[in-house]
């Protein structure tokens, strides 16, 4: 009986312990970069990606690592923001400010997430671990005014669009689609020409087929969260999309395409957890290999 006293209150302990480190770790925001092949003909080319910034007016640390991004990182070639960027409309304005120091060589550009067409409301968390959501049931959020104000500040809105840059690099095609999540995506636009590069640029990992069949070099989402509580050896539990697990966070190469997934940089304020899947912002190094 001692013995099992003794196990039951270590296991209590450590169960006490992971759900602290759980909460913790939301905080430990971070810059990853990664390396990232494309075709030899492409150019170089330095990108950073956020996603699932969640941000609403409570959340300064988020928002301070944000603010004083563009002075910890090098002056990159290409920004891209791939949705939920707010979590209610209190985080717009914060944001819009908090943006405000990023610079790009040739542009920045953004398509949006669930979040930002609705305000978040309380759900179980549990539900967060039943998989993929399709129903919401939220009061709508002022995406218009966030819109405006990402533009005026020089973002390129790339719903269900794309968006051809000239640079001394070549002509670079940005194409992105709507939230696939709430089925606002088309993509009858998704095809290149002979431009240097394209990159796609969707919220849900979902789309990703239609931009590796029309031969984009590199695909960027979020949506996943990386899967947000991530178990030892086995990685995430739920993605919330259908994106198989063993693809919710980091780089991979499927094809002749780089998918990169971003883990995010926020969560929702009801499910405000991350366990082995620190939040971060990541820097791609697009660089050409020797072989086509």
């Amino acid at each position: 009986m001692l013995q099992l006293m003794r196990l039951f209150r270590a296991a209590t302990f450590a169960a006490a312990g992971a759900a602290a480190y759980a909460v913790a770790e939301t905080q430990l925001h971070r810059i990853q970069e990664h390396d990232v092949p494309v075709r030899a003909s492409a150019p170089a080319l330095d990108v950073l990606h956020l996603a699932d910034s969640h941000v609403r007016a409570a959340d300064r640390r988020r928002l301070h690592f944000l603010e004083t991004l563009a002075g910890r990182i090098p002056t990159v070639d290409l920004i891209v923001m791939t949705g939920d960027m707010i979590e209610n409309d209190s985080g717009i304005d914060p944001l819009l400010k908090a943006l405000e120091p990023l610079s790009a060589r040739y542009g920045k550009a953004f398509v949006l997430g669930s979040h930002d067409y609705f305000q978040s409301e309380f759900k179980l968390p549990f539900k967060y671990l039943l998989g993929r959501q399709t129903e919401i049931r939220a009061p709508l959020a002022d995406t218009q005014r966030m819109v405006h104000g990402l533009t005026a500040a020089g973002w390129i809105d790339m719903s269900n669009r794309s968006e051809i840059l000239d640079t001394p690099l070549g002509r670079i095609r940005l194409t992105g689609v709507d939230d696939p999540y709430l089925k606002r995506h088309r993509t009858e636009h998704i095809a290149r020409g002979s431009e240097v590069l394209a990159i796609g640029l969707t919220h849900s990992p979902d789309v990703v087929a239609p931009y590796i069949l029309n031969g984009f070099d590199l695909v960027v989402a979020g949506h996943t969260h990386g899967g947000q509580l991530r178990a030892p050896f086995k990685g995430a539990l739920v993605t919330n999309s259908t994106l198989p697990t063993a693809l919710a966070a980091g780089v991979h190469r499927i094809g002749n395409a780089a998918l990169h997934v971003s883990p995010g940089l926020g969560t929702s304020e009801h499910m405000r957890v991350r366990f082995l899947c620190r939040p971060e912002v990541t820097l791609l190094h697009l660089r050409p290999t020797s072989k086509e």
